[in-house]
This record gives C-alpha cells, structure tokens and sequence, in this order.
C-alpha cells in the first residue's frame, strides 16, 4: 500500500507491512531523511500497563548506540497511538536471505552462518550489559531472536531488530498464556519458557543458537506440524549436530551450537559476550568477513543490492591461498584456484545497464572533449 498520510512529523509513504504488535511504514521526516515508523496497534495501545512498559523501553532503545543494534531516532504519541521511528535498513531479513540461499543449490555456508551469529551475540552483549538511570544492571532479555528479526544489509552490516519493545511485549504476550495458549513464536522459544521457569538472557542464547542452527543447515529446528508438536520438540531440545546435515560444518561450530542449545540454562554458554568470543575464533578461521556479506547479498538479489562498481563484489581472497567464486559465497566450498572456471557474472539488471550506457556516453564525451582540447593547445604551441 502506497501512500503520502501524514502522520506527525513524519510522511507515511508506504505501508510494509502489519505483524502482531504494529504496522509498519516507510517514511520521510521533514528534512526528508527516509526511515521507518512502527505504529503500535490500538489493540495494544489501549492497555495501560503494555502502554508503560513500552514507553518505559522506548526510552531506553533510544540511548543504545551499536553498530549490530537498529537505530531507534524518536519515540513517542501521535493523537493517542504509540510509535518508534527507527533508521531505514537497506537489505534483506535472515530469513529471507536463507531462502534464497537454499534456492540457490548446495549447502548453506558455515562461514556466513558463524559470522552473522557472531554479530548476532554482539549486539545481545551490548544489550544485556545495559544500565538504567541509576546506573543498575536491566537484565533485559531479547525474547524474540529469529531469523525475521536479523536483517542484513547490502553494505555487509548485520542489525538486530526489535529491541526496544521486545521486552514490553514479551510481558504482555509471550509470557502469559491465554485459554491455555502460549503466545510468541513458539520455535524460537527456550525450554524453561515453556515450563514456566525462570526466564534470563540465556534464553536469548537458546534461540541465537536456533537461528545459528537453521542458517547452517537450511532447515527447520523445532518447527512442527501443529503448534503443539513445536511446543513438544522445543521442550525435549533433542538437537543434531549440525554436521549431520551439512558435512561443511566443522566440529568446533558443531560444539558452538550445541552448548548454545543446551536444554538446562546452566549449561549453555555463560554470557552472548562468551559466545561472541567462541564464534570469533571460528570466523577468523574461515575467513569471513563484512566484505565478503556483501558479495553474498550482491550475489543473492542482484536487482537490489548496489549497482556492481559502486560497492566490491569480486571474490575474496583467503590466507590459504584459496578463493571462493560467486557461487561457492553462497555455498561455502572452497576450490583452487587452478580449477576456477571464468567469472560469468549474471546480467545486469535493467537500471544497471542504463546507468552503464550513461557512464560509457559520458566518458566517451570526456575522452573526445579532451582530445579536442589537447589538439588545440599542439596547434597553440605550434603556432609560437
């Protein structure tokens, strides 16, 4: 739905999308920097104590500053309904990009999938460690890790999304039962929230480990039929390594996985800062980095991602003297390079090949412009 509603300070321009606390816009500000408003629905607008809470975490978003972390650039009540105005990302979700990923033929990378879980676990430490006002620890628990809440960028960057109100929400949804229902998305929930135990940033490593665990083998966890059997899988947390279904996986991320989806919170990794540590080692080893992620999304949605010059998609190469071709980005098998076919980019998109032709006209010009000039400074100097 495309429109111009104004809606504050702010130009609605096209409706994303509506999920379960909110629709989503992309917009303008006044100065026109585009953006994205999330408006709270008034369902929930309406509730005194949902409308505290998520003002109360409203504020608190709005002071974190990283670079693995949405931006949140204002917050507040427009005519009684609740929003957050936050930086417009220019990519794709995880799940989206995993999508495409396994569309695309072969095994999903270890090495994608260890780099985005390390900047996942980044952004986790950053939030878990955050203070209050009066300087005091907030324990504040994510509760919605998923791969749609993982958005990565064209330019190599990796944001969690939906901090701010994660935990506002999570009160008022995910941790209460209805009629004897669960709300939340139930295959990315920790064991002990199912049983009613104690809920603590370990289940945000719980479900990091989940998505860590989807992106390396392109399926399902806990995912079931009904939603029963989600709840039923999700409290067993009987979990295969990840090898098993992906030979590329190598038994150090195969042992990261595991302890990140340990069913006791005891035994999974103490802190994301921890976990973050472990991944590190692994993506160093594998030799993934942002501008590699950007060559995978290039390669990915090639009518979406930067016009090819404007950003580096070349393959990149590794301390071993091994290189990954377009394909193999994706696919994560390292060949020699003594058995690389030819680089056959895919064609350009449309835009692209117009711009092209702009750029070869203008250069053309250029090169006849000066020429021109260049003959008629030889006549000058032939003529003194």
């Amino acid at each position: 739905m495309t429109t111009g509603m104004q809606f504050g300070r702010y130009t609605l321009r096209e409706r994303l999308g509506t999920g379960g606390m909110a629709s989503v816009w992309k917009a303008v500000d006044e100065s026109g920097r585009p953006l994205v408003v999330k408006r709270i629905l008034p369902s929930l607008a309406a509730d005194a104590e949902f409308v505290a809470m998520f003002d109360y975490e409203a504020r608190l978003s709005a002071r974190m500053n990283h670079c693995n972390i949405v931006r949140v650039l204002d917050h507040g009540d427009y005519e009684g309904e609740r929003y957050l105005a936050m930086e417009e990302l220019d990519g794709r979700d995880l799940s989206t990009v995993m999508m495409a990923a396994v569309g695309s033929g072969g095994s999903p990378s270890p090495a994608l999938g260890a780099y985005v879980a390390r900047e996942a676990a980044r952004a986790l430490a950053y939030v878990h460690a955050l203070t209050g006002d009066d300087g005091k620890p907030r324990d504040l628990v994510h509760r919605d890790v998923s791969l749609s809440n993982v958005m990565l960028g064209f330019d190599g960057s990796v944001k969690l999304l939906d901090f701010g109100v994660a935990k506002a929400l999570a009160e008022q949804r995910t941790q209460r039962t209805q009629a004897g229902v669960l709300k939340g998305k139930w295959s990315y929930l920790a064991p002990e929230q199912i049983e009613g135990g104690e809920v603590d940033q370990r289940a945000d490593l719980f479900a990091l480990g989940i998505v860590l665990w989807e992106m390396l083998t392109g399926k399902r966890l806990f995912k079931a039929a009904t939603g029963l059997e989600t709840l039923e899988k999700v409290r067993a947390a009987r979990v295969l390594p990840p090898s098993t279904l992906n030979a590329q996986v190598p038994p150090a991320l195969d042992a990261i996985v595991l302890k990140a989806l340990a069913k006791a919170p005891g035994d999974r990794w103490r802190s994301a800062a921890e976990l973050a540590a472990a991944l590190d080692k692994v993506v160093t080893t594998l030799g993934f980095d942002r501008r590699r992620l950007m060559t995978t999304m290039a390669t990915l949605f090639p009518d979406d991602a930067p016009l090819w010059g404007e950003e580096d998609t070349q393959p990149m190469p590794r301390a071993d003297g091994e290189w990954l071709n377009l394909h193999e980005e994706v696919t994560g098998r390292l060949v020699p390079p003594s058995s690389l076919p030819p680089l056959r980019l895919p064609p350009l998109p449309q835009r692209a090949r117009a711009r092209l032709w702009r750029l070869l006209i203008a250069a053309a010009l250029a090169a006849l412009l000066g020429g021109f000039t260049g003959w008629q400074i030889s006549l000058l100097h032939a003529a003194r």
